[in-house]
């Protein structure tokens, strides 16, 4: 698989959204560099400025990426949002605010103190807000905020709406914590409170939770992730420990003795075979020290290389077309594929979600989202592989429209689908585009709580009461709390959200 750095994706973001957005005028850049210089505030760009731009010759500003988003009509902090998710994720973590998010306001925006004495109270904080406060702080490597407890409160308050946020909302927020878990002040409150949030079950999110342990070089951060693989509080936990070893191993986190530590799991999940977590575990086998790999027995080698299967060429090609198929007088675009190619065939869900972000916040998405739907739907007929399936709903949990929602819901419903199919179209709902009727959430409950002694069933449930959490919808929550017949664990789970602030739910639709 081709492999295209962090640098190089931003450039090709910024020119497909240029090339392929609402105003066909600008796919010359001799009228896009006319109308870039008009806001008076950005520095003069000149035809060769934007084109080293877009081939990643050079960096690109902050600033410029936000220019892009008023002169393309987009949604403000989309592009800065996924340009930090995907460069965040592929370079070492090593500064807070890396040199590719400062300088992103032209104005200077409220003062720290403000913007403090805001997220230490119930005031509605919105992604624009966190963004800047975050970037402050994180400037400031040597601030002591009074009383010390302050710390604690900025970033339970943060990671709760990283929690329950979607989309940009999302990813602007996880780069915010992600500049508190590395603040040399600030980082032992971000981990404590990442630490306690993973390990609290009444929770759903626990796999992001576990994630944000990535961005820190913090031997407490490696010891949090080691102990969730060791002696796992959840089967989610440990996935999400697995996950987020693939950045600590490629950057050399964990000591000795933690990477040895992995080396028995690790085996146990290949020799076990099939699934998600097997090609997980054969790439970190990859990621070992050579003196650990030489342990690993040849049956295990055998089966890792096996886990990791090549990338299916043609059905990225295939979709690739498809998508251009639909676009009125297509650019030239290799990339594409190698992106879709990526986005549903790396062993590492991490890489593929970063993938997925990137094509989502270009035009390419709605089409693409139509390519990946057909292709379910021949998967489905054909009686395909689940795991294929799995990663086909993965794509569409973020790239899929209210047309997509229709279809993943007929999956929910579905009886004539395995139990493990169903769970996988649940956990896709829970982010999709459009809305849910409240008759869809109760026909699926009256389903799978007819079987809630299986555990896929059960997992359903617990699917959809994240889905009514991400959306909001208080009222179904609050039936599936009353109701004493339902296990536990859902009770919990929708007595959590139900429990959230206003303030909080409000803040993280922003």
């Amino acid at each position: 698989m081709r492999k295209v750095n962090a640098g190089r994706r931003i450039g090709w973001l910024l020119r497909t959204n240029r090339v392929l957005g609402a105003r066909p005028r600008y796919r010359r850049l001799a009228a896009f560099a006319a109308d870039f210089d008009a806001d008076g505030v950005t520095p003069s760009v000149s035809i060769s400025t934007l084109s080293r731009w877009e081939n990643r010759v050079t960096t690109v500003p902050g600033a410029a990426v936000r220019r892009y988003e008023q002169l393309l009509d987009l949604r403000p902090g989309l592009l800065a949002a996924v340009n930090d998710t995907v460069a965040r994720y592929l370079t070492p973590p090593t500064q807070a605010v890396p040199p590719w998010a400062r300088h992103r306001r032209p104005n200077p925006g409220a003062p720290l103190d403000e913007l403090v004495d805001l997220a230490v109270t119930d005031a509605v904080l919105g992604s624009e807000e966190w963004d800047r406060l975050t970037e402050l702080l994180a400037c400031r490597p040597q601030l002591i905020l009074s009383p010390a407890s302050t710390w604690d409160r900025l970033s339970e308050r943060l990671l709760t709406e990283m929690c329950i946020a979607d989309g940009v909302s999302w990813m602007r927020r996880a780069e915010a914590f992600h500049r508190l878990i590395v603040h040399p002040v600030g980082q032992r409150a971000a981990m404590t409170t990442a630490a306690a949030a993973a390990a609290d079950t009444s929770a759903q999110s626990l796999i992001g939770t576990l994630g944000v342990f990535s961005a820190s070089a913090h031997p407490d951060a490696s010891s949090s992730v080691v102990r969730h693989l060791t002696d796992p509080l959840t089967d989610r936990t440990f996935y999400g420990a697995l996950l987020t070893s693939v950045k600590k191993l490629r950057f050399g986190h964990f000591d000795d003795r933690q990477t040895a530590a992995l080396l028995p799991i690790l085996c146990a999940l290949v020799a076990a075979g099939g699934g998600e977590r097997t090609s997980l575990a054969a790439r970190l086998l990859q990621l070992l020290p050579r003196e650990l790999q030489v342990k690993v027995p040849s049956r295990v080698w055998a089966a890792a290389t096996a886990a990791l299967w090549p990338a299916a060429a043609p059905v990225a090609e295939r979709l690739s077309a498809e998508t251009l198929e639909a676009i009125e007088e297509p650019p030239a675009d290799p990339l594409l594929a190698v992106f879709v190619d990526e986005m549903l065939h790396d062993p590492v869900f991490d890489v593929r979600l970063c993938t997925m972000f990137l094509l989502y916040a270009t035009p390419y998405r709605a089409p693409l989202a139509h390519a990946l739907a057909g292709e379910l739907v021949t998967t489905l007929r054909r009686r395909g592989r689940p795991d294929w399936v799995q990663r086909l709903l993965d794509a569409l949990r973020i790239l899929g429209g209210a047309e997509e929602r229709r279809l993943i819901e007929a999956m929910v419903l579905s009886e004539h689908l395995g139990p493990a199919v169903r769970d996988s179209a649940a956990y896709a709902l829970g982010h999709v585009g459009g809305a849910s009727p409240d008759d869809f959430y109760r026909r699926a409950f009256a389903l799978h709580a007819r079987h809630e002694e299986s555990a896929h069933s059960t997992s359903v449930l617990d699917r959809l009461v994240y889905c009514m959490g991400i959306t909001d919808r208080r009222a179904l929550l609050g039936e599936v709390v009353t109701r004493p017949e339902l296990p536990a664990r859902i009770r919990t789970a929708a007595t959590w959200w139900t429990g959230l602030p206003a303030y909080i739910r409000e803040s993280a639709a922003l």
